[in-house]
């Protein structure tokens, strides 16, 4: 099959590219006109595009001729001073994709979501591909971008389009080159930059698990229907404690009340003015909840699989480490 995938030198896009190509598909990746391929991909076989999402007769050619089509190009920031481009690529971007898809008659789109575009459960119990948004008011731009680019994914889906949306949760790994906001937790936690955290929590994946996931629902997927690609469900404190123990990290971590991190999210406000803070306000109001969700769904109709924790956060910790982060 000939697929294109967006986002190909991404996180999540450079390990579906690698995948689909190891398994024997045409692959052509599409890349950002300013974005270096990713160093796991570039040796790969296939035919390099570069194109932006935001423009749509360019985002037609590059999906000229291919039968399927793995949407993963977004931008993934927890902070930025001006998140309208977020918006113009995550949801505007996705718009396009998805009509020149419908233009070039594709046979099947994967479109990669978030568990950001889902919300949490008022009972604490795990949220599943049914749990409503409730985050309006509350979430950071880039989960209410993802939420908006899905419900675009899902009008297509309605009249017509064979799309099939796919919802990662925090993933974790190598080739996190960026790295993206999550990689940066691990960084930043054995660096001792981050000391301190809320009382919620969040739910860790494996990024060759969400991979896997993409290309099953690729194979798979119910058109119209998403997928949580989620993990293991855990609190900040044993998050922090997991990383630094594999890290061999003795930097102590403070467990502290949500005013308290708010404080400190007030302080990176200011901060912000002037350059990219650790923290802000609303990133800390979003984040001291807790994350946790059932990937029932994925495993019954997918057969997706979910690897140890530990193995995860150790290759994570390992890439990091060789690649001079750390």
């Amino acid at each position: 099959m000939k697929v294109l995938v967006t986002g190909a030198a991404g996180f999540i896009g450079s390990h579906v590219a690698r995948l689909l190509v190891d398994r024997g598909d045409e692959v052509r990746f599409g890349l950002a006109p300013s974005e270096r391929e990713s160093p796991a991909t570039g040796t790969l076989p296939g035919e390099r595009v570069c194109f932006d999402v935001r423009d749509l007769p360019a985002v037609r050619r590059a999906m000229s001729g291919v039968e399927a089509v793995v949407h993963l190009a977004a931008v993934y920031r927890t902070w930025a001073r001006d998140s309208r481009p977020m918006y113009q690529v995550n949801v505007s971007g996705t718009r396009n994709v998805l009509t020149a898809a419908e233009h070039e008659g594709v046979s099947k789109v994967v479109h990669t979501s978030s568990v950001a575009a889902v919300g949490l459960e008022p009972s604490g119990r795990p949220a599943t591909e049914e749990t409503k948004f409730n985050q309006h008011g509350r979430a950071i731009h880039y989960a209410l971008s993802k939420r908006y680019s899905e419900r675009v994914a899902m009008e297509f889906a309605a009249r017509g389009l064979p799309v099939t949306v796919v919802n990662p949760s925090f993933p974790f790994g190598p080739g996190d080159r960026t790295p993206t906001p999550t990689g940066r937790l691990i960084v930043n936690i054995l660096k001792g930059w981050y000391f301190a955290h809320g009382p919620g929590g969040l739910n860790a994946v494996d990024v060759g698990d969400v991979a896997r996931g993409h290309l099953a629902a690729l194979d798979s997927g119910v058109p119209g229907r998403r997928y949580l690609l989620t993990g293991h469900d855990l609190s900040w404190s044993d998050f922090f404690g997991a990383v630094k123990r594999i890290g061999g990290s003795r930097v102590p971590h403070l467990g502290v009340s949500p005013a308290v991190l708010y404080a400190m999210g007030l302080v990176g406000d200011v901060i912000g003015r002037f350059r990219a803070p650790l923290v802000d306000s609303r990133t800390v109001r979003y984040t001291n909840q807790d994350f946790c969700y059932d990937c029932s769904r994925a495993r019954d109709e997918l057969g997706y699989r979910v690897t140890p924790l530990e193995d995860t956060l150790q290759r994570a910790v390992d890439w990091f480490r060789t690649e001079g982060y750390l």
